[in-house]
């Protein structure tokens, strides 16, 4: 997945590589399947119209097929990695956060996000009052606890945190 593209340091190992969640290709995959839909039944009931009209359908039932098609090419490049010093988002341009850095992790869930397990991940830096929001996670609530466990307060003793 995104952590194959992903350059990892010397004795630096992935804990965890998610994908985004499904449920991010519902908009174009619906809108697709309407219009060719539409298309197709407008293609049956006037069978006899010109070959310009033809050429508009396909235009017209042509965009969202496109739209689908660029949003699967991201969904299927795009990912959450966790490795042993730093969270990375690989969407569009990769995100990264040394875990030293990071302050807090929230996990935003609705109540029909928590039903089909999927939320966004807040990741708030420290010193910094607005974090990086990472959308369509599976199961963020688990990611974010993993997240956690592994940070470490930036003033800590070794001794005490190791």
């Amino acid at each position: 997945m995104a952590a194959r593209r992903l350059r990892l340091l010397p004795s630096e190992q992935v804990l965890v590589d998610i994908r985004p969640h499904w449920t991010s290709l519902t908009a174009p995959l619906l809108t697709t399947l309407v219009v060719v839909a539409v298309g197709v039944t407008l293609d049956v009931t006037l069978p006899h119209s010109s070959t310009t009209v033809h050429w508009i359908e396909g235009a017209v039932v042509g965009v969202p097929c496109l739209w689908l098609a660029v949003r699967l090419v991201r969904w299927r490049r795009a990912g959450v990695v966790l490795t042993t010093y730093r969270l990375v988002d690989r969407r569009g341009g990769a995100t990264e956060f040394a875990l030293a850095d990071i302050e807090e992790v929230v996990a935003v869930q609705g109540v029909a996000r928590r039903l089909l397990g999927t939320g966004s991940l807040d990741v708030v830096p420290w010193g910094e009052e607005v974090g990086h929001r990472v959308p369509d996670v599976r199961h963020p609530d688990v990611l974010a606890r993993i997240v956690t466990r592994r940070l470490t307060p930036p003033d800590a003793e070794p001794e005490r945190w190791g």
